[in-house]
């Protein structure tokens, strides 16, 4: 995963910026709720821990990404759970978590169990969240270099 490797001046940074108290309050809340409701069903939360081969102790964020950056696990959850939305959960949603839970392991150093787990992990729907929150970094990044040049003489 690329995002771990963001330098922590250039996480805190975007943090600051671009994360809000208020987002990140509402991602946690929702994968909070989320996680609940699939634990509703011993039979399915139980098939999504072992289809993404979860350590027992696990962070709810960290297992939120891990279960709604699977294709296959987003899709059965919206359908076991008859979700009114799309088949996906917004990718901005899972990279500025994503990108939350590198900031606290690597800035704030709060360790959040199953980090070391996620780092490692590798699927398809992961990769792809880990590209839109690098992408996201570096698009901050490349701006807070910008400098208003003035050729007015």
């Amino acid at each position: 995963m690329n995002t771990a490797q963001i330098a922590p001046l250039a996480l805190e940074g975007y943090k600051n910026s671009k994360l809000s108290d208020d987002r990140i309050n509402f991602l946690i809340t929702q994968a909070n709720e989320q996680l609940s409701e699939i634990a509703q069903n011993k039979g399915l939360y139980d098939s999504f821990l072992e289809q993404v081969d979860a350590p027992q102790e696990i962070d709810p964020v960290i297992l939120w990404i891990l279960f709604m950056s699977n294709e296959d696990i987003c899709s059965e959850y919206i359908d076991e759970c008859n979700k009114p939305f799309n088949d996906t959960t917004p990718v901005s949603d899972l990279a500025d978590l994503l990108l939350y839970a590198v900031y606290l392991n690597r800035v704030q150093n709060t360790p959040l169990e199953g980090y070391d787990y996620l780092v490692e992990y590798e699927e398809d729907g992961l990769a792809d969240v880990d590209q839109f929150a690098l992408t996201n970094a570096f698009l901050y990044i490349q701006k807070s270099k910008e400098v208003a040049i003035d050729f007015s003489f």
